[in-house]
């Protein structure tokens, strides 16, 4: 497949070095996207919370003040798939406000990630990928489109998030509520394998919940929701 044409796209990428497998990974996906997407304007955002930990919240919203274009794609950085699934997000936006574009989530075992990682980046990756973990459920993250205008509507990724768990969700709600629902496309994502922080782990674990109860127990009202985001940014 060919590369496509993204001139008015600004990918986000949340990004945290680990030194390690990670940046790895990380190297390749970026790799790739020059490859099969290579108009797209590629930002990458870093931001920790207390005793450092990885603030995805923040690594976002700081890769989306590089942003120069209309359209964001907000993409995990250990994740590749088809860039057709681009093309049919942006063709959806012209009826819906926001989109998801996979409903598929192909776990990849460390054996495949190491063989996919030592080839040149490219769609389709050669070979079978035989020993993956298919996931189907409705996460909300991973890969999302949207329109710059409705990310700042939804006054961005809530920052009191700290550590791993809670803000896609949150951030799902916000659109959702004040801009309007998501539509889910049939597309499929690949995870490429590394090791991986547990959420309970996160000693803000409790506290991240709370905050996404919130957000919960106010979907649908937008002078709610207003209420929290504008509470974050004060």
């Amino acid at each position: 497949m060919g590369a496509i044409q993204l001139k008015n796209v600004s990918v986000l990428f949340p990004y945290k070095s680990d030194r390690g497998p990670r940046d790895r990974i990380f190297e390749w996906v970026t790799s790739f996207y020059k490859v099969m997407m290579p108009d797209a304007e590629l930002c990458i955002g870093e931001g920790t919370c207390q005793d450092n930990l990885f603030s995805r919240s923040k690594a976002i919203n700081n890769a989306a003040k590089k942003a120069t274009k209309d359209i964001f794609i907000i993409a995990d950085t250990d994740i590749y798939y088809d860039p057709k699934i681009i093309e049919n997000s942006l063709a959806a936006l012209s009826e819906y406000e926001w989109i998801i574009p996979y409903y598929k989530i192909h776990k990849l075992s460390d054996n495949t990630t190491e063989k996919i990682l030592s080839e040149d980046p490219a769609w389709p990756v050669h070979g079978e990928i035989t020993d993956s973990t298919i996931i189907k459920q409705a996460r909300v993250g991973g890969l999302n489109v949207i329109p710059r205008k409705n990310f700042e509507l939804a006054g961005g990724f809530d920052e009191r998030f700290c550590g791993w768990g809670g803000e896609d969700d949150a951030f799902g709600i916000a659109v959702n509520t004040l801009c309007g629902k998501y539509q889910r496309l049939g597309g499929e994502i690949f995870h490429l394998h590394h090791p991986t922080l547990k959420r309970k782990g996160n000693p803000n674990y409790y506290s991240n919940k709370t905050l996404t109860k919130h957000y919960r127990d106010n979907k649908g009202d937008k002078e709610a929701i207003r209420k929290l985001i504008n509470y974050k940014r004060s």
